[in-house]
């Protein structure tokens, strides 16, 4: 963050717009400035807004779940400060992960956390527990006093069923990380730079590409936030059950990369065994019955399809299209060149049609049962989405070398409130 303020401060001081061919006819002349200083912003305090706005929205909405047991503790006095280290940075790492997939890949999240929210809702129902109960058990939040496995599938749930009940809902909320008040810091910036922009906007001034894609990731965001409102936040350490255990014992699996990237995708890590593991991996949300019988892996299969997978893919593709389409919102805007301009309107374009097509798609594969046609389809429009996704990222901050002089002039407050 500090590399890009720093960035942007030679910019606004020394930046010109490019000459020559390409050059956009309704391109702004930077050497014009605001009529009244007073009534000024700086290209800092543009950036400065989009980004606090950006990073407080993400993290408080950047859910982890829960990460594999501490290493042991020390006892001496700088290898346990050592150790303190160690794991409060890996706490900020895992959250930093998460947090920036969502700032990458927002409608991923988005999809990941409604498959954790119907995975919460499902237990909620089945076993007359609360929905914290069933976002800790999709978060690996329970696991067996013997053997140390989580507790996440149905048959694992239904056996140790009396021992999460007796586990009060207020010891689950205490292990939450989200007090009040950072909640409520980044509520309120994200309100803040809503109404800043529904200000402009009735005044007829201008927004910059940047808050136009700060605003689309606030709005994803509070999809997040309202899909994970009962999950607890930052939870470092599992609540053990009893008695449970297992002949296995827990073991500390190394995952692919692109296991992960999968998941992430579907919900489904094929590989994952809870009775072989001390914790859930990054991104599980599914609460299968890993049995080896072969009818009840393919009854099961049919149910998650349409659960797990149908309804959350559903969600995240019209997310999705929400996200691009607020991306058009710049359709009209003045861009440096003509270049600029074509290259965000195909990649807002792109970024808004392309989960409706999927979408279409995976109706149609439904209806008739060809699922391949729609997953070779999905597979070939994947690297056109995440180009113009990337563009979307990177333009936003090209575009500040040259502002039209109205994007720099500051709302007047004072039309809104009474003079005495």
């Amino acid at each position: 963050m500090l590399v890009i303020l720093l960035i942007v401060h030679l910019l606004s001081s020394k930046a010109k717009p490019a000459q020559g061919l390409g050059l956009n006819p309704r391109a702004p002349n930077n050497s014009e400035s605001c009529d009244d200083i007073n009534n000024c912003r700086r290209l800092f305090d543009i950036v400065w807004g989009c980004l606090t706005t950006i990073f407080a929205c993400t993290w408080v909405s950047a859910h982890p779940n829960v990460p594999p047991p501490k290493p042991t503790r020390p006892d001496a006095f700088w290898p346990t400060l050592k150790w303190k280290l160690v794991v409060a940075l890996l706490s900020i790492w895992r959250r930093l992960k998460l947090m920036l997939i969502a700032v990458i890949a927002p409608e991923l999240v988005v999809g990941f956390a409604a498959r954790q929210f119907l995975v919460a809702w499902k237990f909620s129902n089945e076993f007359g527990i609360s929905w914290t109960h069933g976002y800790f058990i999709s978060m690996g939040g329970f696991v067996t006093a013997a053997g140390g496995h989580p507790v996440v599938t149905q048959k694992q749930v239904q056996e140790h069923i009396s021992a999460i009940k007796a586990v009060p809902q207020e010891d689950i909320e205490d292990k939450s990380k989200g007090d009040v008040l950072s909640k409520g810091v980044a509520l309120l910036q994200g309100v803040w730079f809503v109404t800043q922009y529904v200000a402009r906007a009735a005044q007829r001034l201008p927004a910059t590409e940047l808050e136009v894609a700060t605003l689309a990731f606030a709005v994803l965001n509070a999809f997040i936030w309202v899909l994970w409102w009962g999950k607890p936040l930052d939870v470092r350490e599992p609540i053990a059950i009893g008695p449970g255990g297992s002949a296995f014992g827990p073991k500390a699996l190394t995952r692919r990369w692109t296991d992960s990237f999968h998941a992430l995708m579907n919900g489904m890590y094929t590989d994952y065994h809870p009775l072989l593991s001390s914790s859930v991996p990054l991104f599980w949300s599914m609460a299968s019955d890993h049995d080896h019988n072969h009818h009840n892996r393919h009854n099961h299969h049919n149910h998650h399809n349409h659960v797990y997978f149908t309804i959350p893919a559903m969600t995240e593709l019209c997310v999705g299209s929400i996200f691009g389409a607020m991306h058009c919102m710049s359709w009209n805007a003045s861009f440096p060149s003509v270049y600029e301009m074509w290259m965000w309107r195909s990649s807002a374009v792109v970024v808004t049609a392309t989960p409706q097509l999927l979408l279409l798609l995976m109706i149609i594969a439904r209806l008739t049962g060809h699922a391949n046609a729609a997953v070779t389809a999905a597979w070939l429009a994947t690297p056109f989405y995440v180009i113009a996704r990337l563009f979307l990222i990177v333009i936003p901050f090209v575009t500040l070398r040259a502002l039209p002089p109205g994007a720099l002039v500051d709302v007047d407050w004072s039309v809104y409130f009474p003079h005495i």
